[in-house]
């Protein structure tokens, strides 16, 4: 989901007149530090959590280290006159990749070096992913179609699975397996070997959120109102519900924890939650904070990861804020 999507998201949901919970209090913050200063459209946490890169107006693409006063790399594409629209740093943390609706890009997350610009025709992109070393770039297309493209080989593959947009996409981490959700209402997990579907999961409505467990333990998938699913794997079992009582939900951003035990989401609401992945109960749930004097006030929650051994969750947001929020020990109590 981009950033424009998910602005319309959170006024759909202002207009549906929902009513929203009362908050949990928030855990203690122990570090936050501005990431854009005029606010990010799209953002990313890599999986090892040593980094995040956002997108701003003013700067491109800025790589941050964890608790670091200064971006790492700054990054601009060729056509700079576009927006950027997705980011994703690999499982490993070891490259990036990023596109705006007609490129996209990859970069070493060690050096900062540009590892390829490549241009797409028809179609729209809408959403990357890319694999450890940049095996295998995923793109989701507005006209319904994926490409996973391996750039040291020149190989790629079209998988025709959908039949309208794919909002989201996934890959695991050895390149071999996408998960994409489209708004013909299903989530598909296909092979990039074979281009065979793997499982199908149908929904009432169009999916615009999907997750994908760094093991592929598990996968969630999200439809654009009650539908908010964990699916076990490999045998693609429906595993738990998220519980909530609203009439909509919608989620910016989501995570599964490194163990498996935890799904993070965020929303186009500031809200960030943390559920039990075996049960599908919230267990805890707070706003994150907005930069004062900022018009609009608000702030979508764009990436989340949990560092599972400190019990520390850092979020990104549209506000362009990172904030690390440090979680009791007997926080699931």
């Amino acid at each position: 989901m981009t950033f424009l999507d998910k602005v319309r998201a959170a006024f759909a949901v202002a207009l549906v007149g929902i009513t929203a919970t009362a908050c949990s209090p928030a855990p203690d913050k122990v570090h936050q530090k501005i990431h854009a200063q005029q606010g990010s459209y799209v953002a990313d946490i890599a999986d090892t959590g040593e980094f995040s890169v956002v997108s701003t107006n003013e700067n491109g693409l800025l790589l941050w280290p964890r608790y670091a006063n200064d971006p790492k790399f700054q990054w601009q594409h060729d056509d700079d006159t576009s927006q950027i629209i997705a980011i994703d740093a690999s499982f490993d943390g070891s490259v990036v990749a990023s596109a705006t609706r007609i490129e996209f890009a990859l970069w070493d997350a060690q050096s900062g070096e540009n590892l390829g610009f490549w241009k797409v025709g028809q179609g729209g992109i809408q959403d990357i992913a890319v694999s450890d070393g940049g095996s295998t770039i995923v793109l989701a297309k507005r006209d319904g179609t994926q490409i996973a493209f391996n750039p040291a080989s020149g190989r790629r593959i079209e998988f025709y699975g959908h039949t309208e947009r794919v909002n989201a996409v996934d890959v695991s981490a050895n390149g071999f397996y996408v998960l994409s959700g489209s708004n013909d209402a299903s989530a598909i997990l296909w092979d990039t070997r074979s281009g065979q579907i793997v499982h199908r999961w149908e929904h009432k409505n169009r999916v615009t959120q999907i997750a994908l467990h760094p093991e592929a333990k598990y996968v969630f998938t999200s439809g654009s109102t009650d539908n908010a699913i964990i699916w076990s794997l490999p045998g693609g079992d429906e595993h738990s519900r998220l519980q909530f009582i609203d009439r909509q939900k919608i989620f910016s951003a989501a995570r599964f924890s490194a163990s498996g035990e935890l799904l993070i989401t965020g929303a186009p609401s500031r809200r960030v939650t943390l559920w039990a992945t075996e049960t599908g109960e919230s267990l805890k749930h707070w706003n994150v904070d907005l930069v004062e004097q900022r018009n609009p006030n608000s702030a979508v929650v764009l990436a989340v990861h949990y560092y599972e051994t400190e019990n520390v969750l850092l979020t990104e947001s549209s506000a362009g804020l990172a904030e690390w929020w440090q979680l009791n020990d007997d926080w699931k109590q």
